[in-house]
């Protein structure tokens, strides 16, 4: 029989594990619900350390490691913001970064684990019901103009994707992609490890996230999920060769190529297309106040908008402009630039690095790339793949979006992130490891 002590010590373990998914679950859906499962996460996990006392001891010098240093840095760049204190605005928002590194520290290996478990199991969850919503939406929405059933490439284009294919949860499109592929690995990985019968639901759910990759039409994500795809084929090929399976391996690589160039064809003259050609071209040249076809109101380059801010940048080079400051400051450049479009949607840099070159200057930039380049040899040295595929695509999406800088991005990597750090730390006198 079990005790009463067992018992209740399970439950409050369980309390932290539901929440962990929970929170998980909830971001692809509805970022606010998700915040609610993060903050019971925070209390359960401080319930459970200081006032249970069930804590391990590690050094406190592994949280140079984390985003601990980037709420310090916030803190500090309150001071010398203009106008003074304007950047304690943003201080709630990232509190993530601070609580993140200072609980999690002192979770046990077995709770990490637990932790991660459950992580990973919401997210995949969530990501699968989020896109089936989308796409049921997107369907009715597309079907409400022309016969039931009757498709055409008009779906995949300006009205059914990108923006209006994310509206439903105003949700940015580069952000729900960073989730649903982030499930795409823990799907390959699982469906690389696992010699079950669940293979052919592993691959359903594959699929089905890949259509949703498809209709979020972000080519960052399209990029990543190009490489995730690559990469599983020649590890798929590797293993078939090595099997001797070359039939299936012969059969499988005319699939692929068969597919590649049916979706080429079938993609031409969608919306999806433009922006992969057109619309990249145009993003990549000096553009102000122009429009890359006659669907999209007059906008300004994402050149355009790198070159104001390294003006900016150039200025105040070492520690910056302070805390919440990027786009005010932006839109005096953007002024003198004549960049109004921007200027009048106070547009940010959309390019994470030049936002911290900005705020913080060098010594922000500096702790950034610390930051992504330490956790990447971590995750190459712990051989973890979710761990290593996680700070690779917070790295590629950076050059692109203004990323830990929203909501969306900043709760998803500091629970994920920190989890991922501390359980692939060896339990050595190295590490300061005392379980108390």
């Amino acid at each position: 029989m079990v005790s009463p002590r067992t018992y209740f010590k399970k439950a409050e373990v369980s309390i932290l594990t539901v929440a962990a998914l929970l929170m998980a679950f909830f971001l692809p859906l509805h970022i606010g619900l998700s915040n609610l499962f993060l903050i019971l996460f925070f209390v359960g996990s401080g319930y459970f350390l200081f006032i249970k006392k069930e804590y391990v001891k590690r050094k406190p010098s592994l949280l140079i490691y984390t985003l601990l240093p980037f709420f310090l840095l916030y803190v500090i760049g309150v001071f010398y913001s203009e106008p003074t204190f304007i950047g304690t605005k943003v201080m709630g928002r990232t509190i993530a970064f601070l609580l993140c590194p200072l609980l999690l520290l002192f979770y046990s290996q077995t709770m990490l684990q637990r932790v991660k478990t459950s992580l990973f199991k919401g997210i995949v969850a969530g990501s699968i019901i989020s896109i089936g919503i989308l796409l049921v939406n997107t369907l009715l929405n597309y079907f409400a103009t022309r016969p039931f059933l009757k498709f055409d490439d008009e779906i995949l284009n300006y009205y059914y994707t990108y923006h209006y294919f994310t509206e439903p949860f105003d949700m940015y499109p580069t952000y729900l992609g960073s989730y649903v592929l982030f499930s795409l690995v823990l799907l390959f990985h699982n469906l690389f490890k696992n010699q079950q019968s669940n293979n052919l639901l592993i691959w359903a759910g594959i699929v089905f996230l890949s259509i949703g990759v498809l209709f979020i039409n972000a080519r960052i994500i399209f990029l990543l999920y190009g490489l995730i795809v690559i990469s599983a084929v020649v590890l798929g090929a590797i293993r078939s060769f090595k099997q001797k399976r070359y039939f299936v391996l012969s059969l499988s690589l005319v699939f692929i190529v068969a597919t590649v160039l049916f979706g080429a064809r079938a993609l031409s003259n969608t919306f999806i297309f433009s922006r992969l050609t057109n619309e990249l071209k145009w993003e990549l040249t000096d553009q102000v106040n122009t429009s890359y076809n006659t669907k999209e109101i007059a906008a300004d380059s994402r050149i355009a908008r790198w070159d104001a801010a390294l003006q900016a940048i150039s200025e105040r080079p070492i520690f910056g402009y302070g805390t919440y400051t990027e786009k005010e400051t932006l839109a005096d450049f953007y002024l003198k630039n004549n960049l109004m479009v921007s200027y009048n949607n106070r547009y940010d840099a959309h390019n994470l690095y030049l936002s911290f070159a900005l705020e913080y200057g060098i010594v922000g930039l500096a702790l950034f790339l610390f930051f992504l380049i330490s956790n990447l040899l971590f995750a190459i040295r712990a051989r973890d793949l979710e761990f290593f595929f996680l700070f690779f695509m917070i790295a590629a999406i950076s050059c692109f979006e203004s990323y830990l800088q929203n909501n969306a991005a900043i709760t998803f990597v500091a629970l994920f992130g920190t989890v991922l750090f501390f359980s692939n730390l060896p339990n050595s006198k190295k590490n300061g490891y005392v379980d108390h």
